[in-house]
C-alpha cells in the first residue's frame, strides 16, 4: 500500500443512497478526508445508472472505491445488501467504518444493526450519522464517534415537538455516551456544533457567514472531527476546524476546500462545559 499509515488502519466510508446523483454522505466523507491527507474506501450500493460515474468521480479524487451495483429497479434487493456485509469483513481491529446518510427503499433502518455488528465482531471502530432511531439499538457496542442534529435528538428521546434548550440537548448527548456511545458529535447548523463524552462536553458557535448552499456542511463537520481525532487534535481544536469545515461549505457551492478555514476556524472559540452548566 502506498501509505504507511494504511498498514495501521483502514477507514471505510458507506453510501446507502443510489439516487440520480453522485451525492452520497458517505462519499462526501471520504472526499472530506482526502482534502485532509487521509485516504479511505469508499462503499456502499449504487444504482446501475450512475455506478460508472460514482467511481469516475472517485476515480478522479484517487479514492479508493469498491460499490455493489444495484442492477434493476430503485429497492435494493437482500442479496446487495449481504454482499456489502460479506464485503465487510474485510475489517480488521482497529479500522474505522463510517455509514452515513439515509438508506435508499428496500433497506430496512435495522440494517444499521446488522453493519455495526459486522464492526464489533472484528474490534472496528464505528462512525454514524444516520437519522433512525436504531441508532439506540446499537449503543452497547460502544460506536466510536455518532452524529445527531437536534432534529434527530428530539425525536430518538420523543420530544419531536417540543422546544429544547442547548442544555436539554448536551444532557440527551451525554445519556447516548453514558448508553455506550464514546463520543457525540450534535450538529446544530448555524448554531455550530458540540462534542459530548464522559467527561465533559465542548461547545462552539459557528462564524457569522452568508450561506450559500447548506449540502454538505454537516458532512464536512463530520469529516473534519474525524481527521482531527485521527491526528490526534486537542478537542478544542478539534471542533473548532470541524465547525470551520461545515461553514465554509455552506458559504460555497460545494465542498470546502479548506483554503479559507483557518480565517473562519479563529471565529470559533469552544468552550468546556460541564452539563449542569449547559445553557
Amino acid at each position: 500500500m502506498k501509505k504507511a499509515w494504511r498498514s495501521i488502519i483502514l477507514i471505510y466510508t458507506v453510501t446507502l443512497d443510489p439516487s440520480e446523483s453522485v451525492v452520497g454522505k458517505g462519499i462526501n466523507i471520504s472526499l472530506i478526508l482526502k482534502k485532509l491527507g487521509i485516504e479511505s474506501i469508499a462503499t456502499g450500493i449504487v444504482n446501475h445508472k450512475n455506478v460508472e460515474q460514482v467511481a469516475e468521480e472517485l476515480d478522479k479524487a484517487k479514492i479508493e472505491n469498491q460499490f455493489i451495483e444495484q442492477k434493476r429497479g430503485i429497492k435494493i434487493i437482500a442479496k446487495n445488501q449481504q454482499k456489502l456485509l460479506d464485503y465487510l469483513k474485510i475489517l480488521k481491529a482497529g479500522d474505522i467504518l463510517v455509514i452515513a446518510g439515509s438508506f435508499a427503499k428496500g433497506i430496512d433502518p435495522v440494517y444499521l444493526t446488522d453493519l455495526a455488528r459486522v464492526a464489533d465482531k472484528r474490534a472496528a471502530g464505528l462512525v454514524v450519522d444516520v437519522p433512525y432511531e436504531n441508532v439506540l439499538d446499537i449503543l452497547p457496542m460502544n460506536p466510536l464517534l455518532i452524529k445527531p442534529n437536534e432534529t434527530e435528538l428530539k425525536h430518538w428521546f420523543e420530544k419531536d415537538n417540543e422546544k429544547v434548550t442547548t442544555k436539554e440537548l448536551i444532557d440527551m448527548a451525554h445519556n447516548l455516551v453514558v448508553k455506550g456511545a464514546q463520543h457525540v458529535l450534535i450538529s446544530l447548523g448555524a448554531n455550530g456544533a458540540a462534542i459530548v463524552n464522559m467527561m465533559d462536553a465542548l461547545m462552539a458557535h459557528a462564524p457569522e457567514i452568508e450561506e450559500v448552499d447548506s449540502t454538505g456542511s454537516g458532512d464536512a463537520l463530520l469529516g473534519t472531527f474525524l481527521a482531527g481525532m485521527l491526528k490526534g487534535y486537542t478537542p478544542v481544536r478539534n471542533l473548532a476546524d470541524a465547525i470551520a469545515a461545515g461553514s465554509d461549505t455552506a458559504q460555497s457551492k460545494w465542498l470546502t476546500d479548506f483554503t479559507t478555514t483557518p480565517a473562519l476556524q479563529k471565529q470559533v472559540i469552544a468552550r468546556r462545559i460541564t452539563f449542569e452548566e449547559a445553557e
